[in-house]
């Protein structure tokens, strides 16, 4: 229709209306309106304007990498080595050891297996020391840890709360004759291919000191697969049977530096002490003694909301014989 004609597009020029004149304009100047237009009309556009602050990341969000790591309690496992008729390692260290400590009844238990056991909070006397403590040495390999000549061996650790561990005391034992007392009874037995360790779990317990917790077990028998219950669930495990002595369980609590000892308590016999810290075989009759240190202060998860006590299904096993 006449009157209604539109500018014309031309390559570089926009021509006036007819009848009309006007300076031709550069198409340069309608590109940042025809943007404007063109994001104005286009779903799901960027917006010009700047972002806002995205605020907390929704749920669901993979925070693992902000997790802190699991707070471990450090200890010192210490075997020492000496003769069946040492006075100062027979006598001399248990006047320094506290057995008081352990309930009656129990430390009665104990006894009564062969096992002597008390805690140390102080200093002990240098000769005992020497022999005891490793001072200032460097900490075995694993290797050097169950070189069955070695008149001190000890290692340290850094153990989860509540994760079981295994301290091998006597491994390869073909055939142990075992009499045990419990409940008023003495009863006998034959383990073949016999292993005695020590189960050890550690948890923070207040005022920064550190719970020990010790069960004795009788690994033996061939290998075998059975289910196993544990916190409402079941799991397969392959391994030997256990003879575990759950009445014999010991607990203590220590601050860092203190000791808990464990040793024989009678002469030489068939007690559960003997098959533990006895060395089998040979002529002469060479005792062991069992000593945990807490090095750190533990920090009890109730006040500290950081702290992991993740635990796992299999055991750490420490051999130090």
């Amino acid at each position: 229709m006449r009157g209604a004609v539109h500018p014309r597009l031309i390559w570089g020029r926009v021509s006036p209306p007819h009848g009309r004149t006007g300076r031709p304009g550069s198409i340069r100047s309608l590109a940042p309106w025809a943007c404007l237009c063109l994001l104005a009309c286009t779903p799901g556009c960027l917006s010009l304007t700047a972002p806002r602050d995205a605020g907390p990341a929704p749920v669901g969000t993979d925070t693992a990498a902000a997790k802190p790591a699991p707070r471990t309690i450090p200890v010192e496992l210490i075997f020492a080595r000496f003769e069946e008729h040492d006075a100062a390692c027979r006598e001399e260290l248990w006047q320094e050891v506290d057995e008081q400590a352990i309930d009656d009844a129990l430390r009665r238990r104990l006894a009564a297996n062969g096992l002597r056991v008390g805690i140390v909070t102080g200093d002990l006397p240098p000769h005992l020391a020497e022999r005891i403590l490793p001072g200032r040495a460097a900490p075995a390999t694993t290797s050097d840890v169950a070189a069955a000549e070695s008149p001190l061996t000890h290692r340290l650790l850094r153990l989860l709360p509540g994760r079981r561990s295994e301290i091998l005391a006597a491994t390869g034992i073909a055939d142990l004759v075992l009499l045990e007392t419990g409940d008023g009874q003495v009863r006998g037995g034959t383990f073949r291919d016999a292993t005695g360790l020590f189960e050890l779990k550690v948890r923070p317990a207040a005022d920064g000191r550190v719970r020990i917790e010790l069960v004795p077990e009788i690994k033996h028998g061939p290998l075998e697969r059975s289910w196993v219950g544990e916190d409402g669930m079941f799991r397969m495990e392959a391994g030997q049977r256990r003879h575990r002595r759950d009445d014999l369980a010991l607990g203590v609590e220590l601050r860092a530096g203190g000791l808990l000892v464990v040793g024989c308590a009678d002469e030489k016999g068939a007690t559960l002490g003997d098959a533990l810290l006895r060395d089998q075989g040979g002529n002469r009759s060479t005792l062991r003694l069992l000593a945990i240190r807490p090095l750190g202060p533990a920090v009890d998860p109730m006040f500290d909301a950081t702290t992991s006590t993740a635990t796992g299904d299999e055991a750490d096993v420490l051999e130090i014989r």
